[in-house]
């Protein structure tokens, strides 16, 4: 289609594989916290699960910027 990235669109993976920073041009990603996520389970079991109040949980994902996305006039 003739496009570049990030010229013309931004590219944006998911999970933060290691290749990805090896690329051609490095994939911008947002890495997910599943050691976290994963710790947090294991507690919920090993508790017995409990109260439904109990099981809310929030892992905050983090962007990854690489050369996959353009930064915006002025940034």
């Amino acid at each position: 289609m003739g496009l570049s990235v990030p010229g013309d669109v931004s590219v944006v993976g998911y999970n933060d594989i290691p290749i990805v920073s090896h690329l051609p041009t490095p994939l911008t990603t947002v890495r997910i916290p599943f050691d976290q996520i994963a710790a947090r389970a294991l507690e919920l079991v090993i508790e017995g699960g409990g109260d439904q109040a109990d099981v809310i949980f929030r892992a905050a994902p983090t962007l990854i910027p690489r050369r996959s996305t353009a930064r915006p006039a002025g940034a």
